[in-house]
């Protein structure tokens, strides 16, 4: 029984080597720390863990992928939509957010990069009630796209190479996936959900980030009706840019389907809004 348990930790550690999530947050150059309790919960003592944790924009999140594009988690990641928290970072209507993957204390050890190279990234946005985001769980028809980043110049198909690599990949030490918050937003509260989709497996790999921001400016637009999702709800496996994932989807991979022989890679959700 002992050996079953300590096996079966063992894979659980490889799953959690295997992926990860968002450790900072860049904006008008200041840098954000994301939650940390993940890292003070897997720290086994070699790092103090700060007891309270040192407050955060972003909500909690953990390294493993969801598979399930209808399971609760997708909103915010496991646990992040209920995460109580009051840190908001202030941003201007049309100023950009960097999100950085790499996890500069413990370069020693896991989880310090984001492995994965293979599908799109997009980020959303969500309005929330009241004075604050806190409390605030994103349920319901509330989730815009502003943001949706595919394949590279250089990709010769759905094998890629996609942007990924080259903005978050721990191999190129990007500079980050940048978005820009839509320059005619709306003044308010917002959560921004940041979210990769690793593309290289059956079924498809899911990674949200959400983070609290609180956006200044003069814009007056909101997106209606027509590009408002829910999350879980705003996917199914059935849509053709997750259909079409495979185990063996990368490049140089064999064989190729006639699907993938294409540039054009038909995102997953709702139409981008612009605010122009």
């Amino acid at each position: 029984m002992k050996s079953q348990v300590i096996a079966c930790f063992i894979s659980l550690a490889a799953v959690v080597l295997s992926h990860g999530g968002i450790f900072f947050y860049i904006i008008d150059g200041i840098r954000y720390a994301g939650n940390t309790w993940l890292l003070d919960a897997y720290a086994g003592g070699v790092y103090p863990t700060p007891d309270p944790p040192p407050p955060s924009i972003q909500r909690r999140w953990y390294y493993a992928p969801i598979f399930d594009p209808m399971s609760k988690n997708m909103t915010c990641s496991y646990d992040g939509a209920s995460t109580p928290t009051a840190l908001h970072a202030t941003i201007k209507a049309g100023s950009n957010i960097s999100t950085d993957y790499q996890n500069p204390n413990r370069a020693d050890s896991w989880p310090n990069d984001w492995n994965h190279s293979e599908g799109p990234m997009l980020a959303y946005m969500a309005a929330c009630p009241g004075e604050s985001c806190e409390g605030f769980d994103g349920s319901g028809k509330v989730w815009f796209k502003i943001d949706q980043t595919g394949l590279a110049p250089s990709a010769v198909d759905l094998r890629g190479p996609w942007i990924q690599l080259y903005t978050i990949s721990s191999s190129l030490q990007g500079p980050g996936y940048t978005v820009t918050i839509p320059k005619n937003l709306k003044p308010g509260n917002y959560l921004i959900r940041h979210e990769i989709i690793m593309v290289r497996s059956k079924p498809p790999q899911f990674y949200p980030d959400c983070a609290q921001l609180t956006v200044t400016g003069d814009g007056t637009k909101f997106p209606g009706d027509e590009y408002l999702v829910s999350f879980p709800g705003a996917y199914s496996l059935e849509d053709p840019g997750l259909a079409m994932t495979n185990d063996w989807f990368a490049p140089g991979r064999n064989p190729v389907l006639p699907e993938w022989e294409t540039l054009d890679y038909p995102f997953p959700g709702p139409p981008l809004w612009t605010g122009d």
